[in-house]
């Protein structure tokens, strides 16, 4: 069964089948929500392979976090599990600022969501020190029996 013969678009307040939700970075689906504020490439292969499946419920931990866009670049020096261990902080390179906070609790909300809707797995995207699979969000997904897939 194709997203279209569902009578929906595959996004979550689209759809009033029982399909699996799944997170997704939300700048996987194009969303303008990466740390420079441009508009990142579209996924268009994944996404209409996860849309046969699943309903895909749009997530950007660092804007749920209460990050703006656009916003520092900072880089995870470790690991999520360190961050969440309180063994490591996220420092802005460029002015020193502890950002730490803001990705805890954009995992946090993130979990929420995850909880709200009963989504079992997330496909987050590379490289963030929030949403990579060894970042703060997918550690803590990772903690609460959540599959993370990283998008590279």
């Amino acid at each position: 069964m194709t997203s279209k013969s569902r009578g929906c678009d595959g996004y979550l307040f689209d759809c009033g089948v029982n399909f699996e939700p799944v997170l997704v970075s939300a700048c996987l689906l194009g969303i303008p929500c990466r740390w420079h504020g441009r508009k990142p490439k579209k996924r268009e292969k994944l996404i209409e392979r996860l849309k046969k499946r699943y309903v895909l419920v749009p997530i950007c931990p660092e804007q749920l976090g209460g990050m703006p866009t656009p916003r520092t670049g900072e880089r995870l020096e470790g690991s999520g599990a360190e961050v969440l261990d309180g063994k490591l902080r996220i420092i802005v390179p460029e002015t020193g600022q502890d950002v730490t906070r803001f990705h805890v609790n954009g995992a946090k909300y993130t979990l929420e969501i995850a909880k709200i809707v009963g989504a079992r797995r997330a496909y987050l995207k590379g490289g963030s020190p929030s949403c990579d699979r060894e970042g703060v969000t997918g550690e803590i997904l990772k903690r609460r029996g959540i599959k993370v897939i990283r998008v590279p």
